[in-house]
């Protein structure tokens, strides 16, 4: 009998964090062991979001995943130096497990935290194929936001580092052809576009469940909701999204605006908006009531800064087009969803100009019927390609083929 073949995944966070990169690893897990493959998970014991007491056990299964959770600081996120020293112990668990574990027929890393990838350049060494799955592409990122230099010597090592993972992988699977190019161009050997997933089962249209929502979190049942779901980072902009804010508090009171997660960016946000009824806060909601939650919202805000384009995609995008919700697209010039939007009539976008935003969501206010015919059409193009069906099964084909010239 011809044995299972065996996958590691290496992230940072997995099921039951809350992180986006934790629940599309646990879908594709869940995905690999109905297809067969014996599947390693090796995560962290820390966690993205706060909140959560104590440290999740060493050793899990979980639907036919075994979870091996390696040690870590859980300092949180809510410092630079914080997350960096979660980061390297992370890292530098991770790097003894993939040394001088059980080897794996194929390892899958993705970019979190930055540069873990080079663990999958250790599993090559050791005899196993890999597979990179870029989220952000680093340092690109950090420059791009001003956080590394564009000359600095950090910077080229940085680089020098990103572009030995992308010459030595495997494949690079990139989320957009706007990354994929941007992965050509770095020196990737092979790189394939599998964008990122929802869950359409879980996330689906269903007015009852999101008037159900806006109950239990106190919200009216006749208020236009905009929903921003995700982590507030510093590759998001709001300065013209709060501009437009305090616009619309002032002519159009039934608009609440619902801000559910974390991030860098929160503070901001909160003192921005201090003292105005129309917005709300809520911390990350557990992915079961985030069906309701994507219900509950009449039309979806997605931000992105311009400079980042190419270098990642918002997550949150294609849970919107599963929930058969609008979106409206503050910035993100340049990328695959940007076109889309416009040319699919998904929602709205627009730049980072205040009068712009305002303009859009006046729109989506006064147009109700445009407003269900563009969420209608959004779950169509989510059926089409953003359905977690449909990803994963390009995950396991990737995964199944023999690979020219690898371990």
């Amino acid at each position: 009998m011809t044995p299972q073949p065996r996958v590691l995944l290496v992230n940072q966070y997995f099921w039951p964090d809350m992180a986006a990169t934790a629940q599309l690893l646990s879908d594709l897990a869940e995905e690999l062991v109905e297809a067969g493959w014996t599947v390693t998970a090796l995560p962290g014991r820390g966690g993205y979001a706060p909140g959560r007491d104590g440290q999740l056990p060493r050793r899990e299964p979980w639907r036919g995943v075994d979870i091996h959770r390696v040690w870590s600081t859980d300092l949180g996120r809510g410092s630079k130096p914080r997350r960096l020293l979660d980061y390297a112990t992370y890292f530098l668990s991770a790097a003894k497990e993939v040394l001088f574990g059980t080897r794996h027929d194929t390892v899958v890393c993705l970019s979190t935290p930055p540069l873990v990838a080079l663990l999958g350049l250790l599993a090559r060494w050791r005899g196993s194929r890999f597979i990179y799955k870029v989220e952000d592409l680093y340092p690109d990122v950090a420059v791009a936001l001003g956080a590394l230099g564009r000359r600095s010597p950090l910077t080229a090592l940085l680089r020098g580092l990103a572009g030995r993972i992308l010459a030595g992988a495997d494949a690079a699977v990139a989320l957009d052809s706007a990354m994929a190019q941007r992965l050509s161009e770095r020196g990737a050997r092979r790189v394939e576009v599998i964008p990122n997933w929802a869950d359409g089962e879980a996330i689906r249209p269903d007015p009852e469940a999101g008037k159900t929502f806006r109950r239990q979190q106190g919200l009216s049942q006749d208020h236009f909701i905009v929903l921003y779901s995700g982590n507030l980072g510093m590759a998001h902009r709001f300065d013209a999204v709060l501009a437009a804010i305090h616009a619309l508090a002032v002519s159009h009171k039934q608009v609440t605006f619902l801000f559910v997660g974390a991030g860098p960016r929160l503070q901001e946000v909160q003192r921005a908006t201090a003292g105005l009824a129309t917005v709300r806060f809520l911390p990350y909601q557990p992915r079961e009531t985030l069906g309701a939650l994507y219900s509950a919202a009449d039309l979806h805000l997605v931000t992105l800064r311009d400079e980042v384009s190419g270098l990642l995609v918002p997550s949150k995008y294609a849970a919107s087009l599963a929930a058969g919700k609008p979106v409206l697209l503050v910035g993100g010039d340049g990328t695959d969803l940007h076109r889309e939007i416009r040319q699919m009539d998904l929602g709205w976008v627009c730049s980072h100009h205040a009068p712009e935003v305002v303009t859009a969501m006046r729109q989506a206010l006064d147009d109700r019927r445009a407003l269900e015919r563009k969420g209608r059409d959004g779950r169509t193009v989510f059926d089409a390609r953003y359905s977690r069906s449909r990803s994963t099964a390009a995950w396991i084909r990737l995964l199944n083929e023999p690979f020219e010239g690898s371990p």
